[in-house]
């Protein structure tokens, strides 16, 4: 499941995250190493979005260059997926910052923050963002 609705003045975009028992430790907690997978699976669902929403030819290569995770509450084992918001809080000129955190309804349970860098396969160098990822990037940012 994933959407984009519009709060707090930027457009969040939803991931159901489902916890699998494999992710579980012996505490009965998701293990942390897990907490990157699940904001990467959400990134993705996000990036896949953005690029879909891109004129042909314009979806071009990201990589992330840092992500920090704050653990607030332990994630349990259950049926019912978490849910992940992930928005657009700064856009620069070859990279834009993601926010994202992992709820249980209104509780926060972790946050994270990634710096996203444009990048160009060929040269294996980060690039400028181009004009329509600046384009779309912003109107996230603005919530438009």
């Amino acid at each position: 499941m994933s959407e984009h609705t519009s709060t707090t003045g930027a457009h969040v975009h939803r991931y159901a995250c489902r916890v699998r028992w494999s992710d579980v430790d012996t505490y009965g907690h998701v293990n942390n190493v897990k907490y990157f997978e699940y904001y990467q699976e959400a990134r993705l669902a996000f990036l896949s979005r953005l690029a879909d929403g891109l004129p042909a030819g314009e979806a071009n290569g990201v990589v992330v260059a840092r992500i920090d995770v704050d653990y607030r509450r332990p994630i349990l084992f259950r049926i019912e997926p978490f849910e992940i918001l992930t928005w657009v809080s700064r856009v620069g000129t070859s990279s834009y910052d993601l926010q994202a955190e992992i709820r249980d309804g209104d509780e926060v349970l972790s946050r994270a923050h990634a710096v996203v860098v444009a990048f160009d396969m060929t040269t294996q160098h980060s690039r400028p963002l181009s004009e329509a990822e600046r384009t779309q990037l912003t109107e996230l940012l603005a919530g438009s």
